[in-house]
């Protein structure tokens, strides 16, 4: 209350509104942007997958359901993660931290076919692997900023509202509508049958969905990002001709 009521606003500038049409041709040319959002939606899939399928593999794989609360509370874990991202961007680069952090989670998921139905040993790379997604998720919201500016150093047009929507919360939006309804269907082909033990086939369907198919989305996402390492390079300039254009 105290900040709220001491806040002030200052060397406020006024916007001009843009058309919609405007805003879209603020995305041509406008590689890093898209480069981000590919990037943003892939994890965004991965990491609905991931989650999704956790109660099922708990409940049926290693037959350990009530840790499901246990591993989501653990995960939180994932904000020392994001506390870190300033140091870690300094001491390499936002796209490296973000490939890293992609890794994380796919190595973390991947390990869990090695430790089998030891629940300590799957706590434990569930929360390494949060760590992972949480760098992950809010890495986009830092580099979008940076495509905008790329927007208007390409274009003529400062789109943030519009480029910033689809580069969050449209991937948001889409990745976990996708990565909801991937993983019923996976588990509906390989037979799964709601409260009932799973046959063989089944859990080989479970496992497909919480384990492999993460970690397969998860490099795929970070794939656009080796791409995004010549546009990285080139910010300073781009920002120091808008400091001078404005």
């Amino acid at each position: 209350m105290g900040a709220f009521w001491n806040l002030r606003e200052v060397n406020a500038v006024s916007t001009q509104s843009i058309s919609l049409k405007e805003s879209v041709k603020a995305t041509k040319s406008n590689w890093p942007w898209v480069l981000i959002v590919l990037t943003n939606l892939f994890y965004w899939i991965g990491t609905t997958v991931r989650s999704s399928a956790m109660i099922y593999y708990f409940q049926y794989n290693i037959h350990a359901k009530a840790l499901v609360s246990v591993a989501g509370g653990l995960s939180a874990v994932a904000v020392v993660g994001m506390i870190l991202i300033p140091l870690f961007v300094k001491k390499t680069n936002k796209r490296t931290v973000l490939i890293g952090a992609l890794v994380l989670a796919a190595i973390s998921n991947l390990l869990l076919q090695v430790v089998g139905a030891n629940q300590v040993a799957v706590v434990v790379l569930y929360c390494l692997g949060s760590i992972g997604t949480g760098v992950a998720a809010a890495m986009p919201f830092l580099m979008l900023a940076d495509a905008v500016d790329f927007g208007e150093w390409k274009n003529g047009i400062r789109a943030s509202g519009f480029l910033t929507a689809i580069g969050s919360a449209f991937c948001v939006k889409a990745g976990s509508g996708i990565g909801g309804f991937v993983p019923s269907k996976i588990m509906q082909y390989f037979g799964y049958v709601p409260n009932h033990a799973q046959s063989a086939h089944s859990l080989v369907g479970i496992n497909f969905s919480f384990v492999w198919l993460p970690a397969i989305l998860f490099l795929v996402a970070a794939i656009p990002m080796f791409f995004y390492a010549k546009f990285e390079k080139n910010e300073a300039a781009v920002q120091a001709t808008l400091a001078k254009q404005h």
